[in-house]
């Protein structure tokens, strides 16, 4: 890509989740578009990722288990460090995903789906918010779910982790609109990943299972990761710029009917 067609040149950003289906090709989407990126996961598959990307000079890793208070405090402490106190891209894309009845949900479901999904979130924010705030033009992207919107059993505590990142993420779009940054919500459908693909096994019949996951979405595919980071990057560049508070669903139509 030719640097003219690289809207995010010098600009530092932040993903977690970084290992993942969908937060690699977040990873890979901003440096291609110009942007240095810190990502920070738990899987040890962020190794893999740096040999992938060494070669760009734009990519380094933090391995931290984000249910983890004391470990994520010490990883945002190295990684305030390496930002030499300024951030102009957050991501919080770290989530997981448990399939159990609503009367099977125990507190430790919940709290484990809400440690990851929205405190980490949460807290990861208010510890970059100085070094967003020295952006002067700081976009933060949090990634909920299309069940941040609609319903489906067996998803309640996903549900209502996700719905609660959805309502944070309005929220701090309208406070911190005043000092200059950004708040959006990308909300994706069925990906193709393999966190959607340990769903479609924990269902029992995986093909029959994704074959009825297809035939909910008008488009007629699943989504692919790239999908998502496409408007990742739109909502983190400056021609998002007058783009905040919003929900972007990324479902090929789903959410729709």
């Amino acid at each position: 890509m030719d640097q003219c067609e690289q809207p995010l040149t010098g600009l530092q950003a932040v993903v977690t989740g970084a290992a993942g289906g969908i937060g690699s090709a977040i990873v890979r989407r901003l440096i291609d578009q110009g942007a240095t990126v810190h990502g920070l996961d738990r899987d040890q598959n962020i190794e893999a990722l740096v040999r992938e990307l060494a070669s760009s000079g734009r990519f380094g890793a933090h391995v931290v288990d984000l249910a983890h208070r004391a470990a994520t405090d010490q990883a945002l402490a190295h990684l305030t460090e390496r930002l030499a106190g300024r951030c102009d891209i957050l991501v919080n894309n770290a989530g997981i995903s448990r399939l159990r009845p609503f009367a099977q949900s125990d507190d430790e479901l919940l709290e484990s789906l809400l440690a990851v999904n929205l405190t980490a979130a949460f807290r990861i924010t208010r510890a970059l918010l100085p070094a967003l705030l020295s952006s002067g033009r700081a976009s933060v992207v949090n990634i909920a779910s299309e069940l941040a919107l609609i319903g489906q059993p067996g998803y309640t505590a996903y549900c209502a982790s996700k719905g609660a990142v959805l309502a944070w993420s309005r929220a701090l779009a309208v406070e911190l609109a005043p000092i200059g940054i950004r708040v959006n919500a990308v909300c994706p459908g069925p990906i193709d990943t393999a966190m959607l693909n340990a769903e479609f096994e924990a269902l029992g019949d995986r093909a029959r299972a994704r074959a009825d996951e297809v035939a909910t979405i008008p488009l007629g595919r699943l989504g692919a990761p790239r999908d998502v980071a496409a408007v990742v990057a739109f909502l983190a560049s400056d021609a998002a710029g007058f783009v905040s508070g919003a929900a972007w669903s990324v479902d090929g139509g789903k959410t729709a009917r």
